[in-house]
């Protein structure tokens, strides 16, 4: 199942009559469970959908919301987590809680939303209120406090454009899918697995030819994620020299051995088709070194990397996964 729509369940709950609170992490310092952004909604009758982090902290925050759900005023709960409420994080944490009434008509405007927006949540509790992105916006799962407000990027979630609908493709689709991802499948449906028509896919591509995907999803952008784990090599190869040049996408990366990946450095450089700027941005191996080696083991590399991108702007190299060896071509 794709991630919950907290503000299409809390317009839901409102229009059903509930009385309801949003309660949004708007301060966060040291070690704390969740992070600006992180959001729950609580009806009044103590139903409660998404997470502010669990354990004494959400509780505290739960409670409160409820009473805010039940008709009391905006609050603001601050809580050191160890010396407040005995947890182990060591960090402190800020949470405004907000009655969803009086922004209705902004949480409406939010649920299901598809076009990129911008949410301003008032650090008091104050009703939130929606815009168009500007220059100087945080990006996307980044949010940031200017002033007495948070401000972050919603809406328009990033696409997964996987080349390959094989072993690891059908295992690493719906994993993608319930991060949020909005996945679209190529293949050129000679195996028959096009076939299946994915219901984790918003969309299936008959094809591997990099310019007529381009062209049949209105071009490529900085929320793309472009993942090249084909069945076939020389499908591989013709597909990075399309895409390797193209400094635009948010990510590019292919499955193989380091081996695959040196010959095909090879032969494209023989081409002329990059330089050492543009080579380092792509992923060969594509994961995170985990030792993986099943499809599915793949899949969590895969959705693992992709996450660090999308949260910490670059994928994090720690002394860990720096003897990569994901050899396993699909």
């Amino acid at each position: 199942m794709p991630p919950i729509d907290l503000f299409a369940v809390a317009l839901h709950a409102l229009d059903s009559g509930r009385g309801v609170a949003i309660a949004a992490v708007t301060g966060a310092s040291g070690s704390t469970p969740r992070h600006l952004g992180a959001r729950m909604v609580v009806a009044a009758d103590g139903e409660q959908w998404g997470t502010i982090g669990g354990g004494r902290i959400e509780a505290l925050v739960f409670e409160a919301a409820k009473e805010v759900a039940g008709g009391a005023a905006a609050r603001v709960v601050r809580q050191h987590l160890v010396r407040d409420l005995a947890m182990c994080c060591g960090g402190s944490m800020e949470v405004a809680i907000t009655p969803a009434a009086a922004s209705r008509d902004v949480i409406a405007k939010l649920a299901g939303a598809r076009q990129a927006q911008v949410l301003v949540t008032p650090l008091d509790g104050g009703p939130l209120s929606v815009r168009s992105p500007r220059d100087g916006d945080p990006v996307a799962h980044q949010p940031v406090v200017q002033g007495d407000e948070l401000v972050e990027r919603v809406g328009a979630s990033e696409r997964a454009i996987v080349f390959g609908l094989g072993h690891v493709g059908r295992t690493l689709g719906p994993l993608l899918a319930n991060l949020g991802f909005t996945v679209i499948v190529c293949d050129d449906g000679e195996t028959g697995a096009i076939d299946l028509s994915p219901a984790w896919a918003q969309q299936v591509i008959d094809s591997f030819d990099g310019v007529e995907i381009e062209r049949r999803l209105g071009g490529f952008g900085a929320n793309d994620y472009l993942l090249i784990v084909t069945r076939d090599h020389a499908i591989d190869q013709k597909l990075l020299e399309q895409l390797i040049g193209r400094t635009d996408v948010g990510y590019l990366g292919m499955i193989g051995s380091r081996g695959k990946v040196g010959r095909f450095r090879k032969r494209l450089e023989a081409k002329g088709l990059f330089d050492e700027t543009t080579w380092a941005r792509l992923r060969a191996p594509i994961g995170l070194d985990l030792g993986a080696e099943t499809p599915e083991e793949i899949a969590v590399a895969i959705a693992a990397e992709l996450v660090a991108r999308r949260r910490r702007g670059v994928t994090a190299v720690g002394d860990w996964q720096k003897a990569r060896n994901n050899t396993r071509d699909d």
